[in-house]
């Protein structure tokens, strides 16, 4: 069967909310939301428009917890996609990871997780392509977060991954026994190893295993690691990603309030001079407004005043 090719698509993804985790992150996770719903609905829209034209029918499997920061970020995920045009036709099914299966208890999965799921991986299919295998196509995916999608997330993927490799070497006509022994060694090495690549990326460890005493202790070790990782040496990291993405390293609060009084092409400027600009507003503005025409003439007055302010800034550096 070397003609042949199967595979079966998942995705992982940070909740599509704006929220950021600030101050020192010990033990329990502090988190805090930026915008309300109706501010967050427009991106989230956006975000679930995309995933079903790329991939189809969308599952969010959500595997938050319902304590501390967890619970707040996961009930806001909740009631915006329960507020969106998207709750018809996307499920949602909720696993709280911690509380069911704490300690990598995977015959929790089997008995609580597994049966809400196979009703849709099942109907999702698989791809499978080859010169003597029937033609399938996969008409959807699970899209599957916990807060930092790494280890929850990696171990929820890795049990719907062998459970569907069972299907998908059936469909290529690979039934025997071993042979679906040595694929399952295969995949659960492959896994393994991607478990512990991804999590390098993220947190400078190896992922956490939560198994026997040793395992324990090893998690220990790498919590440490992650802890000081993300408190003392991942701003830099953000901001060189944040810098790649969106072209500023602005803070939340000044670039809001640079995007709602200036164009576009303003807030190419130097924060510096952002800083002045946006502090300077009351110089220029008016926020007495009647009318639309006199709000559209007061905007559009600023917006002169402040390119004019730009340019004399950008001219007091040259001469610097």
């Amino acid at each position: 069967m070397d003609d042949g090719v199967s595979s079966f698509v998942q995705i992982r993804g940070s909740v599509p909310l704006f929220w950021e985790q600030p101050g020192l992150q010990v033990g329990s996770h502090h988190l805090r939301l930026h915008r309300g719903l109706e501010a967050n609905a427009p991106a989230f829209d956006r975000h679930m428009v995309l995933l079903k034209e790329q991939y189809g029918q969308q599952v969010v499997v959500n595997l938050l917890g319902s304590r501390g920061g967890e619970e707040v970020l996961n009930r806001a995920f909740k009631k915006l996609l329960w507020a969106s045009c998207h709750a018809g036709d996307t499920p949602m099914i909720n696993f709280d990871f911690h509380q069911f299966a704490k300690g990598g208890k995977l015959e929790k999965l089997e008995t609580l997780l597994r049966p809400q799921l196979k009703l849709h991986w099942e109907d999702f299919d698989v791809f499978t392509k080859g010169e003597n295998v029937s033609p399938r196509f996969q008409k959807g995916t699970l899209r599957m977060n916990c807060l930092d999608c790494l280890d929850r997330t990696n171990t929820v993927q890795s049990f719907i991954a062998l459970e569907v490799l069972h299907l998908q070497l059936e469909t290529l006509g690979l039934s025997s026994k071993p042979i679906v022994d040595r694929f399952v060694e295969s995949f659960k090495a492959m896994w393994s190893l991607n478990g512990h690549s991804l999590s390098k990326v993220f947190t400078g460890s190896r992922s956490l295993e939560g198994k026997a005493k040793v395992g324990k202790l090893k998690d220990g070790a790498r919590s440490m690691s992650r802890t000081i990782q993300s408190n003392f040496f991942d701003g830099v990291k953000q901001e060189a990603i944040k810098l790649l993405l969106v072209g500023d390293v602005y803070g939340e609060e000044m670039a809001d309030k640079g995007g709602m009084l200036l164009d576009s092409t303003a807030l190419l400027v130097t924060p510096r001079i952002l800083k002045a600009m946006t502090e300077r507003q009351s110089e220029f503005t008016n926020f007495k407004i009647h009318s639309f025409s006199c709000h559209f003439s007061c905007r559009l007055f600023f917006a002169l005043a402040l390119k004019l302010l730009s340019l004399a800034y950008c001219f007091k550096d040259m001469s610097l």
